[in-house]
């Protein structure tokens, strides 16, 4: 089976690096003791001279560090006790945060999109109407949809989010994949922007480390969270990956995962030529829009028959409205050039019968 559903993309010369990393360690019997509530202050150091952007400085007094990313979204929704409230979010969303809502009782309120991203006229109207406690977003190279949400439209959201009083939840699952990444939320409006940088597709799902940027109002319930969720993050995990930022490792990893997207994105350019799908020059997923008339759920049954696996927009439709029926290719978990160019001429292959 052709595995289009994940994107974890590990490089091969990443093994040896963590071999290394290992033995280089320094030692620390911190390493085997509880952490400590929030990580410690020399990586959290790190952490906040590694988001900080011109500009935009990150206090490292701000950063919770979790175990990774579906655990930091755990935290913030303990923390700011979202559950049994309403989010708003993109009416195609990372199935990740649609089956965490569901567990915690969370309505999720769709919001139209355009190429920008959501939309903050929408925002406001549906705030008006309903009581939206939090919005969750991706904005920079969205999953699945892939936009990259314009500084000026960060700016309009952060407007409604002050003027209804909302969370901004901030998920950058893929931003590192941009070169010009934007300023994220908890720049914009610290007071009430939640940034994730999780290392699980930085570096590898394995590396159980994630950066949580939190409004100083909600920093104690969220290290709390984190305590009662994990009893902390892990210190060998979070020391590992300090050393790393600041030898540049993570920086040089970073650029060869970029270049390594844009090679495969070069290649399902060539094969998928005769199709309209969202993508970025340099991301590790693309979304292919299907007719309102497909059945998005049996055209991926129909792919795997055929040896590909892929996620349909059954996984992110908020609402099952067929206006957004669309199937998301992950290249991340398929190294292996011919392996990736069969699967995608298969996909091409079988979009034939739609259009």
């Amino acid at each position: 089976m052709i595995d289009f559903r994940y994107n974890y993309p590990i490089l091969r010369s990443q093994h040896q690096l963590l071999m290394q990393a290992l033995s280089e360690l320094e030692q620390d019997e911190s390493y085997m003791k509880m952490a400590v509530p929030g990580g410690h202050p020399e990586d959290k150091k790190v952490a906040a001279d590694w988001l900080s952007k011109p500009g935009f400085p990150i206090a490292a007094d701000a950063v919770v560090i979790g175990c990774g990313g579906h655990h930091a979204l755990s935290m913030i929704i303990l923390a700011t006790e979202l559950s049994g409230g309403k989010v708003l979010v993109d009416p195609v969303t990372y199935n990740g945060f649609i089956g965490l809502s569901s567990m915690f009782n969370i309505t999720l309120i769709p919001c139209p999109v355009d190429e920008d991203g959501l939309r903050p006229d929408v925002i406001a109207m549906l705030c008006k109407a309903e009581n939206i406690k939090a919005v969750y977003l991706m904005p920079t190279i969205h999953n699945p949809l892939c936009y990259i949400m314009p500084l000026q439209r960060r700016q309009e959201v952060v407007e409604v989010a002050r003027q209804f009083d909302l969370l901004l939840i901030d998920d950058d699952a893929y931003g590192f994949l941009d070169s010009g990444a934007l300023p994220s939320f908890a720049h914009l409006a610290p007071e009430r922007g939640f940034y994730i940088y999780s290392f699980s597709k930085i570096l590898a799902p394995g590396i159980k480390t994630s950066y949580i940027v939190t409004p100083e109002k909600w920093k104690s319930q969220t290290e709390n969270a984190a305590w009662m969720t994990s009893s902390g993050s892990v210190t060998l995990y979070n020391r590992l990956v300090s050393n790393w930022v600041k030898q540049g490792i993570v920086e040089k990893v970073i650029e060869e995962k970029r270049q390594a997207a844009a090679e495969k994105q070069r290649l399902a350019a060539n094969v998928l030529k005769k199709y309209k799908y969202l993508t970025q020059v340099s991301s590790y997923h693309f979304w292919i829009p299907l007719p309102q008339s497909a059945n998005a759920r049996q055209f991926g049954e129909r792919l795997s028959e055929k040896g590909v696996d892929v996620v349909t927009s059954a996984a992110y439709n908020v609402t099952g409205d067929t206006s957004y029926n669309g199937i998301r290719v992950a290249l991340g978990n398929v190294p292996d050039e011919k392996v990736l160019t069969e699967g995608l001429m298969i996909i091409e292959e079988s979009l034939a019968g739609l259009f």
